[in-house]
């Protein structure tokens, strides 16, 4: 009998072979984007925590008192003799810097940063490049942002100082300082509400304006990864990681008024009853309320939708939205978790907690 030999392989082989080398791509694809991923969020958490550190050392050095949140345009320099805060900051070289760059958080904690802008703009591809370029600039970014900032995108260090990783909970936390009539006043300072077990309006203690006087630090956001987004009347998805961070952040509600939610629910809709239940169960039930929930990942937020023209929390890397806390601590939480406005403001002791003048 002559043998036969066969060499070669047949269609049906190479399918196989062809199938299970791209079954091993994509599984080596995915496991690198993971990783890349982590490596970036952990990066993330280690700008936050020197920034976390910087706050800290400012109050030491101010006897307790907290960096102020933000500072309108005539509150921290004016004529001599004004009411304004006679305060001048400078930068590395000692040069003075325009006052309107000094409204947000970063030039004025930057010396107890030795002036490095790592921390602030290590998002960006190169961070010193990014000091004095404010992306905001770019037309491909339809952003508008708020008249008391839209005058200094030019200045020299506009990049770091209106678009830092990281925005302050400006608001509660140090207090946004207005221009007031004679003296300069805090936003929400005489804001009323009603505390649990109390008929009575309370006032005061909605902004947290010493260390020592935060009655829950483990809680209570200070910073937290931030974009500055424009009211839309379509949900907001694809945004890119390297899109410019923002100066300060808010909750989704910023005393009646409801800044951002989800798909156009009210989150404060949920029954009252979820007050006084731990704050992972009020999640799991924000969870189920909104059932299907949200998909919210890094490039698709979803069904997110911005209402009023504000900067919020930003899941730049992955699922969750990196957070630091008045206690100094560093971690995540995922968007549905940062409705919860106990987490935002120091004095809330419920979910649908809110003030008005």
């Amino acid at each position: 009998m002559k043998n036969t030999r066969r060499f070669g392989f047949t269609i049906i082989e190479l399918l196989v072979v062809i199938s299970i080398i791209v079954l091993l791509v994509g599984l080596l694809s995915s496991g690198l984007s993971g990783a890349i991923a982590t490596g970036k969020r952990t990066k993330e958490m280690n700008r936050l925590k020197q920034i976390m550190l910087a706050w800290s050392m400012y109050s030491g050095q101010y006897e307790d008192r907290l960096l102020p949140g933000f500072l309108e345009s005539g509150v921290q320099q004016g004529a001599q003799g004004s009411s304004a805060w006679q305060v001048r900051y400078k930068n590395k070289k000692g040069t003075e810097l325009d006052p309107r760059l000094c409204q947000t958080y970063p030039w004025r904690l930057a010396p107890y940063l030795d002036f490095n802008t790592e921390p602030f703009l290590g998002y960006r591809e190169d961070s010193q490049d990014n000091l004095d370029y404010s992306l905001y600039q770019d037309p491909t970014i339809p952003i508008t942002l708020p008249t008391t900032l839209s005058t200094c995108t030019s200045l020299e260090g506009s990049g770091a100082a209106l678009q830092p990783a990281f925005g302050y909970n400006a608001y509660y936390v140090g207090g946004w300082w207005e221009t007031g009539t004679t003296v300069p006043t805090l936003k929400f300072g005489n804001d009323g509400y009603t505390q649990v077990g109390s008929t009575g309006v309370a006032r005061g203690r909605l902004i947290a304006r010493t260390q020592s006087g935060i009655p829950n630090p483990s809680g209570l956001i200070v910073f937290a990864a931030s974009i500055f987004l424009n009211q839309s009347p379509t949900p907001y998805s694809k945004l890119d990681e390297y899109l410019p961070g923002a100066a300060w952040v808010t909750p989704h509600r910023l005393g009646p008024d409801e800044i951002w939610g989800f798909g156009g629910v009210t989150l404060e809709g949920i029954d009252v009853a979820l007050n006084g239940q731990t704050h992972s169960n009020v999640s799991e039930m924000i969870s189920s309320f909104l059932s299907p929930s949200p998909i919210i990942q890094s490039g698709d937020i979803g069904k997110l939708l911005v209402y009023k023209d504000q900067s919020i929390p930003f899941n730049r890397y992955g699922k969750s939205v990196s957070v630091g806390r008045a206690d100094g601590s560093v971690n995540s939480s995922s968007m549905t978790e940062l409705n919860d406005l106990r987490l935002w403001i120091p004095c809330a002791e419920t979910l649908n907690f809110s003030h008005a003048p």
